[in-house]
């Protein structure tokens, strides 16, 4: 499976490091997990190839993009691009982006004819099957309504854990994965700011490391979600646990997984 988190900053020499603001995934050609920056890309032909974007949830670093992306994306006569998330997530993209004030309603203008968008409903823990993919979106905690997506190629299962702090329901469901190779874990606050990360369902270095651990060994943890100001700190703190199979992402990377 390849994936890559696509850069969202612009950075001055060769930095593997980037400061990362908005967050989306390419998981193959595709499928895209968020909207934080796909439509910002500057490869348009890449955006064209994306089908399907899933959404784990619709604070704007994860969505930011995606009316961009819809209209980019657009073919005369085509059937539009589709956007997979739960129905509480589709209602406040719907609201609060395709509203016709700040971008044009594009759900509204699909017709026959002319197919901007689609929208799919995912439920908690029902599978979907997408671009030679299943994703299965799986409840996680944050401060809105949040799911995570994990990916299975029929080879390798990768999670893509989206925003959240100390949760159950996925690790529990990923204990069941034999064939589980990574998972795209936030560290978001450093040590100094634990209670804010606690109280807007964020994790820090101590709460990293004691959902980390309750991965099977092998699997390899990869640090996204590092809020830009405290990138630097965070990955000091992480460094000084030393935990094992835990890596820093590195945006425009594509991971063979």
């Amino acid at each position: 499976m390849r994936v890559e988190l696509l850069p969202s900053s612009f950075a001055a020499g060769d930095i593997r490091h980037p400061p990362q603001f908005l967050s989306s995934y390419l998981v193959g050609d595709s499928v895209a997990i968020d909207a934080g920056s796909i439509g910002f890309l500057g490869d348009l032909e890449r955006q064209r190839r994306v089908r399907h974007v899933f959404l784990t949830h619709c604070h704007l670093d994860h969505v930011a993009s995606l009316p961009m992306l819809v209209e980019n994306v657009h073919e005369p006569g085509g059937d539009g691009l589709e956007v997979l998330a739960h129905d509480s997530v589709l209602e406040r993209v719907r609201r609060d982006l395709f509203n016709d004030d700040l971008w044009p309603d594009f759900f509204r203008l699909s017709t026959t004819a002319a197919t901007f968008v689609r929208a799919t409903s995912l439920e908690p823990m029902q599978p979907v099957d997408r671009g030679g993919l299943r994703v299965t979106p799986v409840p996680v905690t944050h401060s809105t309504h949040t799911m995570a997506m994990v990916v299975d190629d029929g080879r390798s299962c990768v999670a893509f854990a989206a925003d959240t702090g100390p949760t159950d329901l996925l690790w529990r469901y990923l204990a069941g994965r034999p064939n589980l190779r990574a998972v795209f874990l936030e560290c978001s606050f450093p040590e100094s700011l634990a209670d804010l990360a606690t109280r807007v369902g964020h994790l820090c270095p101590s709460t990293f490391a004691a959902e980390r651990a309750r991965l099977p060994p092998g699997v390899r943890t990869i640090v996204v979600h590092r809020k830009a100001a405290h990138a630097g700190r965070i990955e000091a703190e992480l460094a000084a646990l030393a935990l094992p199979d835990v890596e820093l992402v590195e945006p425009g990377r594509a991971y063979e997984l």
